[in-house]
C-alpha cells in the first residue's frame, strides 16, 4: 500500500495504538495531531487510538495526509518496517514516549480527487 501510494501520488494517514500514558500530549490536542477531527478511542485495557495525517496547510486546507513518496522514504530508512518508521516519526515529532510499543496499527492510503 505504501509503494503504491508513492508511486500513485497518492497520500497516506495512520492510526496508532498505544498504552494511553505514552502520548505526550492529552488526546485533542493540536499540539498532537492538528487539524485532524477524529474521536481519540479509549480501551479498557489502557490503551487508545489516535489518527495522524500531516496537515501542511492548517485546519480545514484540504491538504491532510502524508505525501505517499515522503512517507516511503520514512518506512525505507527503517529497513522496510512500516511500524518502526511510525515510530520513530512519533518520537521524532514529539507525540509520544521513546520506546513506546505500539500495539495497533492502521494505515490508509488514497489518491487525491479520487
Amino acid at each position: 500500500m505504501v509503494d503504491d501510494a508513492a508511486a500513485n501520488g497518492g497520500k497516506i494517514a495512520f492510526t496508532v495504538r498505544a498504552r494511553k500514558g505514552s502520548f505526550k500530549h492529552d488526546a485533542g490536542r493540536r499540539a498532537d495531531s492538528p487539524g485532524v477531527r477524529r474521536n481519540v478511542v479509549q480501551r479498557r485495557d489502557g490503551t487508545e487510538e489516535r489518527a495522524y495525517a500531516d496537515n501542511r496547510g492548517g485546519p480545514g486546507s484540504g491538504e491532510e495526509g502524508f505525501d505517499g513518496a515522503e512517507f516511503k522514504a520514512l518506512v525505507d530508512a527503517a529497513g522496510g518496517d512500516v511500524a518502526a518508521a511510525v515510530q520513530k516519526w512519533l518520537v521524532d515529532t514529539g507525540k509520544i514516549e521513546p520506546g513506546t510499543p505500539i500495539v495497533g496499527l492502521e494505515i490508509r492510503a488514497w489518491k487525491p480527487g479520487d
